[in-house]
């Protein structure tokens, strides 16, 4: 982990010329420079490529490797260690529907798609019914058209 202070320029504008590995922390406490977290990878390093990225946009910038006489690596150190020390957590998507959405969806095509071959069959005997759409399921469950498929086709379907 790398950390830096830009002396010079706002955040939002010291966030434009940093690459996806490093990311704007926040101001310092006295409000007089902007902190930059990341890590070094495939030549987006610190030194070759963001200060001098930042330099060339006129914003001052330093790494900092101690911050009232704690030292920065070691504490990096220490924070490598919970972290393995720490049991993974399965990840996994959640479902986009729950269980009992997601049976509400399929049954209301069911009923719909039910209607209409009634219809299609008994046309002089039965009114023409709504004519349902993945459009108005996706609206009424407030999840994608593409979600409402997938749970039609009983396939999975999962929040990104």
């Amino acid at each position: 982990m790398r950390i830096a202070i830009a002396a010079t320029g706002k955040s939002k504008d010291v966030a434009q010329y940093l690459p996806n590995n490093f990311k704007v922390l926040g101001r310092t406490l006295d409000n007089t420079g902007t902190i930059i977290v990341g890590v070094d990878d495939h030549g987006w390093s610190l030194d070759k490529y963001v200060i001098p990225r930042l330099g060339s946009a006129l914003i001052h910038c330093e790494e900092v490797f101690e911050i009232n006489g704690l030292n920065l690596t070691q504490l990096e150190l220490n924070l490598k260690l919970q972290h393995a020390a720490e049991p993974k957590k399965k990840r996994g998507r959640a479902p986009a529907l729950s269980i009992t959405e997601t049976e509400e969806v399929r049954n209301a095509w069911r009923e719909n798609d039910l209607l209409w071959q009634r219809y299609r069959a008994y046309a002089h005997k039965y009114d023409k019914p709504h004519h349902l759409t993945v459009s108005d399921l996706a609206i009424r469950f407030r999840v994608s058209e593409g979600v409402i498929n997938d749970v039609i086709n009983h396939e999975g379907a999962y929040k990104a």
